[in-house]
């Protein structure tokens, strides 16, 4: 035998049952769009100045890549290896981890606080290909060998931590006075 409830719109005994529906409607909203939209993308490398000197201060390397809108293999790289890595350790031991556009020429601050953009920063560094990650200092200078290409052959995650130990060994051994840096 069902129950009817004789409730008329507008009447007050449903204002609590508003508000407990719309409350449930935005929690599982906000869960579906989290769930949906895992993140995917790097800090860009806006303000390298302002990055550096948090690098300097916490003794950290900065990692960026170099990509190009489009390319599956800069995606693969920053899926793969470059979220995991800006994502785990405490902050004395994960490096900064940045984007730059090697194609573009849209503003950005170097190092010394100057004006850029990631086309002028990759030809600072001499860099050509995407995907290519750096590994600096706080004040831009390469701290080890540039690595080219994307992940053809299944070693990249093993080039990326050799990379890395190179970087944090080089990094170690810098004194802390103010260093030649690369021109960007």
């Amino acid at each position: 035998m069902p129950i009817f409830l004789n409730i008329k719109p507008g009447d007050a005994a449903l204002r609590p049952l508003r508000i407990v529906a719309l409350a449930l409607a935005a929690a599982l909203a906000v869960g579906a769009v989290g769930a949906a939209t895992p993140v995917s993308s790097l800090p860009t490398a806006s303000e390298l100045g302002r990055d550096g000197r948090t690098a300097l201060q916490s003794g950290v390397p900065i990692v960026i890549l170099f990509s190009l809108p489009g390319c599956s293999y800069c995606e693969t790289v920053r899926r793969n290896y470059l979220l995991a890595l800006a994502r785990e350790g405490t902050g004395s031991q994960r490096p900064l981890v940045r984007e730059a556009d090697l194609s573009s020429v849209a503003p950005l601050r170097g190092f010394a606080w100057e004006a850029s953009s990631g086309k002028a920063l990759a030809a600072g560094y001499k860099i050509r290909v995407a995907p290519t990650v750096i590994v600096v200092d706080g004040r831009g200078t390469l701290l080890a060998p540039p690595l080219e290409g994307g992940d053809v052959s299944g070693m990249y995650g093993a080039y990326l931590d050799n990379l890395l130990a190179t970087a944090r060994s080089a990094l170690a051994d810098t004194p802390a006075q103010p260093s030649t840096r690369i021109r960007q």
